[in-house]
């Protein structure tokens, strides 16, 4: 229960039998005081086991005089309680920005706030909001089917949404300009690890059947170990290429974080030759352009080289760790190609592809017998 303003309507919300209940009591210092006292009749009949009186006859009964003062002692807290969802969006992409995170990510928070949660939630107060009334709605919601694909969502991208919005709640919280978040007590749902199931035959044939510029991107990206998309792959310059040590600096947008990756021999000839070609600067470029995204045409490759099953531009990564792994190369090496945080996380990922390697391990134990 508590109070709170819907377009300057100054508001009532209480819960009897778990249902919820929204009352309207007018605009402004007048509307404010007979919320105020509709509040605090509803909390002292629910504590005390009694009915929700009737709106009319608390207000019939409200010595204005009085509950005009107690507006003085409660001002900063109304202030307080009555930020929206949307206007705390706003702060957090601020605080975002200011933190240096990308433009890409930013946008990203932008169009979900504007286009989905919202949409859904509803411009409330946030410290209305509650997990039963508001949140369950939400990520029910959201495990529906998607109006752009026509999919069920993916109970990754379920998580995500909701990651997302407690991260927003909890920003909140550690500004002062909030006191709950309605997402604390959910319980993320494991999600199924990505079935890796591209081999090298196939992302040839992809290759085969795939425009020039998605050619080289993947060629690149299955060389380097890059992450695709703007975050690595597609933001790569020649410049970060040291032809005479035959190494290449890559950033992670992800991390933060640089890392320098050994170019083999083979692959240095193949960039030179396709350096001499290169107009914008960019490693991957199309018609002389920088390019953002190589989704769609990925996508249609796979069709047209009869590719049936699931499968990702990222999926070459992990091609490029699993490839490594299965010839032999140490983890720790693999880990470090791959800009991981532990080796452990590459551990954690990739052991599990690496063929024959328990078997190897129990096949050096000597026989424990006697004669």
């Amino acid at each position: 229960m508590g109070i709170y303003q819907r377009d300057s309507r100054w508001m009532v919300y209480w819960h009897v039998n778990g249902k919820r209940h929204d009352k309207s009591f007018g605009r402004g210092e007048l509307g404010q005081v007979k919320a105020q006292a509709f509040d605090r009749a509803v909390q002292d009949a629910i504590e005390h086991g009694l009915p929700v009186p009737e709106a009319d006859s608390v207000i019939s009964s409200i010595n204005f005089q009085q509950m005009s003062d107690d507006l003085v002692v409660t001002e900063t807290l109304s202030k307080r309680n009555t930020i929206t969802l949307g206007e705390l969006g706003k702060k957090y992409l601020d605080h975002m920005r200011a933190s240096g995170r990308t433009e890409k990510h930013i946008r990203n928070i932008e169009r979900l706030l504007e286009n989905q949660f919202i949409p859904v939630i509803g411009d409330k107060h946030v410290d209305t909001l509650t997990y039963q009334q508001d949140m369950v709605p939400f990520i029910l919601h959201f495990q529906g089917i998607s109006g752009s694909t026509g999919k069920s969502r993916s109970q990754y991208t379920v998580n995500k949404y909701c990651d997302y919005l407690s991260f927003i709640f909890n920003f909140g919280i550690a500004n002062g300009l909030t006191s709950v978040n309605p997402l604390k007590n959910w319980k993320k749902p494991k999600v199924q690890p990505w079935d890796l199931r591209l081999t090298l035959v196939d992302a040839k044939k992809i290759m085969t059947c795939a425009e020039p510029h998605l050619r080289w991107a993947m060629e690149v990206c299955f060389n380097l170990g890059t992450r695709p998309g703007e975050s690595e792959l597609l933001s790569l310059r020649w410049e970060h290429i040291d032809f005479e040590s035959s190494t290449i600096k890559i950033y992670a947008s992800k991390t933060k974080s640089y890392r320098i990756v050994p170019i083999n021999h083979e692959f240095l000839n193949r960039l030179k030759e396709e350096q001499k070609l290169s107009i914008s600067g960019y490693v991957i470029e199309y018609q002389g352009r920088k390019l953002t995204t190589i989704r769609k045409s990925f996508k249609n490759a796979c069709k047209r080289a009869g590719i049936t099953y699931p499968t990702r531009m990222y999926d070459l990564r992990h091609l490029f760790a699993t490839t490594l792994l299965n010839k032999g190369a140490d983890l720790a090496a693999v880990s470090k190609l791959m800009g991981h945080s532990t080796v452990k996380l590459t551990a954690d990922t990739y052991y599990h592809y690496m063929e024959g390697e328990k078997e190897r391990a129990v096949n050096m134990l000597p026989a424990l017998e006697v004669a």
